[in-house]
């Protein structure tokens, strides 16, 4: 099912789009650099990644009913705690015309010279794109993103967009992004929550991140953040023994695991075997750790 609308995006698609963004649209080799010498696997922070005008919009704009519209899903389970919101066509105007924005063509050929992916492609069903909100005790533990493209025949997720929306976070709140070894052995890099920063990074079967630490911001705060992701034709190999793949042997879902200084948790196990099949749900919870609230662990 296709979100974007063909006459909507041609229209962007005419459009002089670099308007929107801030000064490193004239840059792009150094950030081509900068990602490729990325580690633990290929990332790079763009800082000012939208004008001033539109951040402060869409800042302004970013919805923030969580617990009472039901364009909201809200995952409240052992693994992940925040609000999501994946209903383009009802966002505000401003966060809307950017998601437009981040998949025209002039857009994508950007972030394909960055991370020399020649075949980068929008995804027109914005699979997975989408508005977040962490609130306290919010986390997302570490895990790999979904590989084959669950809608689109022989597509994959390749790049990972995430734009951080907070002007006031402070940094003993955390949520901060954690970028994880391919062992999972050692956290190599953290992105701080930095307003107006976008944090570009490649989807693979190393690319572990999250944010695993429990979030401790007020009881009215949230950590918020627009992701966008975009798709290549499938290049990766069908492979049963890698981590969290179906039958198939492609992941088609998140993949979670623990870090080596989470003690072991037959209950948390058990949840790591589902989330690759489908989301957690409350009947998860209450046959397999009915005692579990998110402020309790």
């Amino acid at each position: 099912m296709e979100v974007l609308q063909t006459n909507q995006l041609e229209e962007f698609d005419r459009s002089d789009n670099l308007k929107y963004f801030g000064n490193w649209v004239n840059d792009i080799e150094v950030y081509k650099r900068n990602f490729s010498d990325g580690k633990p696997f290929k990332n790079v922070i763009i800082p000012n990644f939208l004008n001033e005008n539109i951040i402060n919009r869409i800042s302004k704009e970013f919805p923030s009913d969580f617990g009472s519209n039901e364009n909201w899903f809200h995952y409240n389970n052992p693994l992940e705690v925040k609000y999501l919101n994946s209903n383009v066509e009802k966002y505000p105007t401003t966060i809307k015309d950017l998601y437009y924005t981040l998949s025209t063509k002039q857009i994508v050929k950007l972030f394909s010279e960055i991370a020399s992916i020649n075949e980068l492609e929008r995804d027109p069903t914005l699979y997975g794109s989408s508005l977040h909100a962490h609130g306290k005790n919010g986390r997302l533990n570490l895990h790999l993103d979904y590989e084959k493209h669950p809608l689109l025949e022989n597509k994959e997720r390749r790049l990972n967009l995430i734009l951080y929306l907070n002007k006031d976070w402070k940094t003993e709140w955390n949520g901060e992004t954690e970028l994880w070894n391919d062992d999972v052995s050692e956290c190599i890099t953290k992105h701080h929550v930095t307003y107006n920063s976008a944090l570009l990074f490649q989807t693979n079967d190393i690319s572990w991140h999250g944010v695993p630490e429990k979030i401790k911001c007020p009881q009215n705060e949230y950590r918020k953040t627009l992701a966008y992701y975009y798709i290549s034709p499938l290049v990766s190999q069908a492979n049963p023994d890698k981590y969290g793949v179906d039958s198939d042997g492609y992941r088609t879902k998140a993949s979670f695991i623990k870090r080596p200084q989470d003690i072991y948790c037959p209950q948390m196990e058990k949840l790591y075997d589902i989330r690759p099949q489908r989301r957690i749900t409350q009947k998860d919870i209450d046959d397999i750790w009915p005692e579990w609230t998110s402020e309790k662990y």
